[in-house]
């Protein structure tokens, strides 16, 4: 591997976003862990960061075209996804305005947060874990998969996912909290 290349690996916008996503990844893995209130209180500071740190990843080439070996299961997709569903109940599903198939539909376009969580949980979980295998070939074809993945879906994504949150959290009743829970 090239020096440029292992300045790619080891850059210190790299080192920021593998830290925020693997942070991300613990906490989405303890979901059963938190109230829905702590929940979405915490998603709304984390997701912008990883927003943050994800728009600024180097832009490389892969160096092999072997396709990345995958470490989140369908299984365990699932048990994630239902998890957060669970904790976000009926506050789970929102509209959603960015579907190409929107200006097509007579009707509304329903998403749900732990679908669109679980997806970002995916392919960020999938990196940390490639990551941590350290093998700098394997870690800078990662770092190229993830932000193209970035750029073409999941970025779009965690947007869309962060203004239903914000919905829920100053716009809707929280258990039974007031409106703002601030105030």
């Amino acid at each position: 591997m090239t020096d440029e290349r292992e300045d790619i690996v080891f850059s210190r916008n790299t080192v920021e976003f593998v830290t925020v996503a693997a942070e991300f990844c613990a906490y989405i893995e303890r979901t059963n862990e938190h109230s829905r209130k702590e929940f979405v209180d915490t998603l709304l500071k984390l997701l912008p960061l990883l927003y943050l740190k994800a728009q600024m990843l180097p832009n490389d080439e892969s160096i092999s075209d072997d396709n990345l070996e995958e470490f989140v299961t369908e299984d365990s997709y699932e048990v994630l996804r239902i998890t957060i569903s669970e904790l976000l109940a009926e506050k789970d599903s929102y509209l959603d305005v960015f579907v190409a198939d929107m200006k097509y539909s007579d009707t509304p376009i329903t998403k749900s947060i732990s679908e669109d969580l679980a997806d970002i949980y995916q392919d960020i979980k999938n990196f940390v874990s490639l990551f941590k295998l350290g093998i700098n070939e394997t870690m800078h074809d990662a770092i190229v998969e993830c932000n193209e993945h970035f750029k073409q879906y999941w970025g779009q994504t965690l947007v869309n996912t962060l203004r239903a949150l914000h919905d829920i959290r100053y716009n809707t009743t929280l258990e039974g909290e007031e409106e703002n829970i601030d105030e």
